[in-house]
């Protein structure tokens, strides 16, 4: 289990895309339909308060994950955009103050001796507040942190990012007490609407290619 402790820091670049963007499919709305398991492992301060509609925020990113995955960047971070925006959230203006920072952690399992079925990929966010009201770095506490996994991606690892954006966002200032497994229909209409609104930001940038982020979407399949 994490703790509320050190975080790295770094700038969590936006990148234009000009490949296709693989995300997810809907499935059936049924009982019977595909599910996906994803683990979730949540840790809040004490006396946190639950508000979150209107907090501003600037994303950092770890610089672990992005020197092994620059072209993931911008997809990732179209992502957890798009699910922070569902809670309300919005990125702060580059001459604003953000109310908190968002260090952004992704990656994948690559043990050697861990199944390819076995393996996670991973987002983890971890929030710290802004008392000095810093443009470029956060000055205050760590308030939470929250890890989530799916096991087994078959594929490109951002195909699971509006899934996992999408548990992150709605497990963020919850102290799950121990990892917990959730299970989550293809046919989320929240996996689905952070799917489109990633989709949509990342074709509106410069120079972007019309259509590519849609145009090869995938749904996320597991071994």
């Amino acid at each position: 289990m994490k703790t509320i402790a050190s975080r790295w820091p770094g700038p969590f670049a936006v990148r234009t895309v000009g490949v296709g963007l693989a995300l997810l499919a809907a499935g059936c709305n049924n009982i019977f339909a595909p599910k996906h398991r994803v683990l979730v492992d949540a840790i809040a301060a004490p006396g946190l308060e639950q508000k979150f509609s209107g907090l501003s925020y600037r994303l950092i990113a770890r610089k672990s994950a992005v020197a092994n995955a620059q072209e993931q960047v911008s997809v990732i971070k179209a992502c957890v955009d798009a699910a922070l925006a569902g809670r309300g959230m919005f990125e702060a203006p580059v001459n604003a103050a953000p109310d908190v920072f968002i260090e952004v952690g992704f990656g994948v399992d690559t043990t050697p001796r861990v199944e390819a079925a076995s393996r996670e990929t991973f987002l983890q966010l971890s929030a710290r507040t802004n008392p000095a009201r810093s443009l470029e770095k956060s000055t205050g506490p760590e308030i939470w942190d929250v890890r989530v996994a799916i096991r087994g991606v078959t594929g490109r690892m951002e195909a699971a990012m509006p899934l996992l954006a999408t548990v992150a966002s709605e497990h963020i200032g919850i102290d799950s007490k121990l990892e917990t497994n959730f299970e989550i229909p293809q046919s989320s209409p929240a996996v689905k609407a952070v799917r489109e609104g990633a989709i949509n930001t990342l074709e509106g940038k410069r120079g972007a290619i019309p259509g590519a982020a849609g145009a090869a979407v995938k749904g996320v399949t597991t071994r």
